[in-house]
């Protein structure tokens, strides 16, 4: 009998481990590029005045949430090519022509600087700037119409995203992280164009996070519920819709790493 039991826990260890090794972290690439971006694009709309969901939406779609080529070995994370007024660090991929030359950045936030700079010093894009910051659908419909984009699609892709992840209430109370049920209530101070609002009397801290609740699990959870399959079954709606849109972004990485085909972005 005790043989018996024996082998039975091991080979529930077993599919236990297997089942583990094709777990999911509990947030997607993409929301972790978000977060680990997020201040950077908030700095960027109070400095150009370029809304932090664009910005933030374009890092995503432009750079893979941070997995081409261009933004891991280049930091450059929205494909900019040198141009002749580039004197820095530059590297080559094959794009519209075999050997196109791409700037390189000591770091990420001076790519996304680089990008706000372009779109503010380029008089294709001045209408934009008219627009309210909060008015991310004119925003992405007018960098379409601008010629931001040759992808017919791109503008659709841009409020996806910033819809899908909550990316226009990034500066506000309101911007979760369902994935792990964090609450992100830490503001960005408005700059002195910004209309003042009425002070917050409530303590907030920047990561507030709900009280631990132990709940009681079935079986199947204790077992199983690290795997994958299982957190496919029992995921929301939108972490649902939150997983096939990183899913989707992969491929675009997959299909073709650097993507500038569809995103010609030229300086004037």
């Amino acid at each position: 009998m005790t043989s018996h039991k024996t082998l039975f826990l091991g080979i529930i260890m077993v599919v236990m481990s297997v089942f583990t090794l094709n777990a999911q972290t509990k947030k997607t690439v993409t929301e972790d590029y978000i977060m680990q971006f997020r201040d950077i694009a908030l700095q960027n709309e109070k400095d150009y005045g370029i809304p932090s969901s664009i910005t933030l939406a374009q890092g995503i779609i432009e750079s893979g949430s941070g997995r081409s080529s261009l933004a891991r070995e280049g930091n450059n994370h929205f494909g900019i090519k040198c141009h002749q007024s580039w004197t820095g660090k530059k590297m080559y991929k094959d794009d519209d022509k075999k050997n196109d030359c791409f700037r390189v950045y000591e770091n990420a936030e001076d790519s996304y600087t680089d990008h706000s700079m372009f779109l503010k010093n380029n008089k294709r894009y001045s209408s934009l700037f008219a627009l309210d910051k909060t008015d991310y659908v004119s925003w992405a419909k007018g960098l379409k119409e601008a010629g931001y984009a040759t992808n017919p699609q791109y503008a659709n892709l841009l409020i996806d995203i910033i819809e899908l992840y909550d990316l226009d209430k990034l500066s506000s109370n309101e911007f979760y992280l369902v994935a792990d049920n964090t609450k992100v209530t830490e503001t960005v101070k408005p700059s002195s164009n910004d209309t003042p609002t009425k002070p917050n009397t409530q303590p907030t801290t920047s990561r507030e996070e709900k009280p631990q609740v132990k709940e009681k699990k079935s079986l199947g959870e204790r077992l199983f519920g690290n795997t994958t399959w299982w957190k496919r079954r029992h995921e929301t709606e939108q972490e649902r819709k939150r997983r096939e849109m990183d899913e989707k972004i992969q491929k675009m990485i997959d299909e073709q790493d650097v993507r500038r085909t569809d995103f010609e972005v030229t300086f004037e």
